[in-house]
């Protein structure tokens, strides 16, 4: 027998099939765990509550690599540790009327993100558009929080990041470029807004991390080991002379659209706050950007009708066997939204046994499991 139309149906059509390794989170629950955890260590609680809500918004959205798997290990024990800062002091200068640095004191990167979307969209509302960017910070989560927060406004939104430097060159051997990010939102009428949240790489740590939990093996092109052979295994993403490759990962397939981003985010992020970005790092771990731009500055008012309209389009598009229709960026996450605050959030058994963990060490009850 062949397979069935679901075996057939590509991942992003099929949010609601999980392996048996995971178990389902209450998402409020999961949102109080993750805030009192933050409090334990010395964040204050409106910062715990910022961030734990932004973590939690990208395990709803099906953005498991950027969510609570990261709270323990990356920013409680961090910030216990002294590593990040749990009391930041954020400062701002105004450079023009559409500009603007803000310092994040080595703080948690969703505090200084959050403020720095807020201030270009603040800009924007008064001037037409906003740009801010911020130095000194750290990892800020999934770039689709904060350009959301603009498309919710009513604004297109924006945001670049850069941080570490675990991506090789086109033909090169090597660690070089951060593996950066950037992320683009934009208002429908009566449909989800358009978000668009990317690293240009072939993969990132947390995708390794859960191909070896699930035995999984890495396809040829991901990682390439100090030879500049190609690694399978995904523990070997984390070998000290592996290096990711560009998004398009060879020469024939583009490798060098994907290493050409990468570059462009170190620029915007990095180069124009004054550190450097992930090759030259001078202010700090991490770099961002964030703009924002009021859409009736420029179109008469048609804007989100033709983004129903051309979203309809997509809709009615041809498709292929077993594919239900097209879909757009941010379709998927606003559906899986509204089916995990009802059904619960998905996280792998290792992620539960690592909040269990920290809840026992921080005298922190962990009852967020619905199974």
């Amino acid at each position: 027998m062949g397979p069935s139309v679901v075996d057939s149906v590509p991942a992003c059509y099929t949010i609601h099939m999980e392996k048996k390794n995971y178990r389902r989170a209450d998402a409020k629950r999961l949102t109080e765990l993750a805030s009192l955890s933050l409090q334990k260590v010395g964040v204050s609680r409106d910062d715990a509550d910022l961030t734990a809500a932004i973590l939690v918004d990208a395990d709803l959205r099906g953005i498991k690599t950027h969510g609570v798997m990261n709270l323990y290990s990356y920013y409680v024990k961090k910030v216990q540790d002294g590593i990040i800062n749990g009391k930041p002091e954020l400062t701002v200068e105004r450079c023009t009327p559409t500009t603007a640095l803000l310092d994040a004191d080595n703080g948690l990167g969703f505090i200084a993100s959050h403020r720095a979307m807020e201030l270009a969209m603040e800009m924007a509302e008064e001037y037409g558009m906003g740009w801010v960017n911020v130095f000194n910070s750290n990892h800020n989560g999934a770039g689709s929080y904060y350009v959301n927060m603009a498309a919710e406004a009513g604004m297109l939104g924006m945001q670049f990041s850069t941080g570490g430097n675990s991506v090789a060159a086109p033909g090169g051997k090597g660690k070089l470029v951060g593996n950066n990010v950037l992320a683009f939102a934009a208002p429908a009428g009566k449909n989800p807004p358009f978000i668009f949240d990317m690293a240009p790489t072939m993969s990132i740590a947390n995708k390794a991390h859960l191909m070896s939990w699930d035995g999984e093996t890495m396809p040829e092109g991901y990682v390439i080991d100090g030879k500049g052979n190609p690694v399978t295994d995904p523990e070997g993403y984390f070998g000290p002379d592996s290096a990711v490759l560009p998004l398009g990962s060879s020469l024939s397939h583009g490798v060098h659209k994907g290493f050409g981003l990468l570059l462009m985010v170190d620029i915007l992020a990095g180069m124009l706050s004054g550190d450097g970005g992930s090759m030259l790092r001078k202010k700090g771990v991490d770099t961002h950007s964030f703009f924002a731009m009021k859409i009736g500055c420029l179109e008469g008012g048609q804007f989100t009708t033709l983004m129903d309209e051309m979203i309809e389009k997509l809709h009615r598009s041809p498709v292929q066997d077993g594919i239900p229709s097209v879909r757009y960026p941010g379709e998927r996450a606003a559906q899986s939204v509204e089916e995990r605050h009802k059904t619960g959030i998905p996280l792998h058994e290792n992620i539960a046994k690592e909040l269990e963990a920290m809840g026992e060490s921080l005298g922190i009850p962990c009852d967020i499991w619905l199974d």
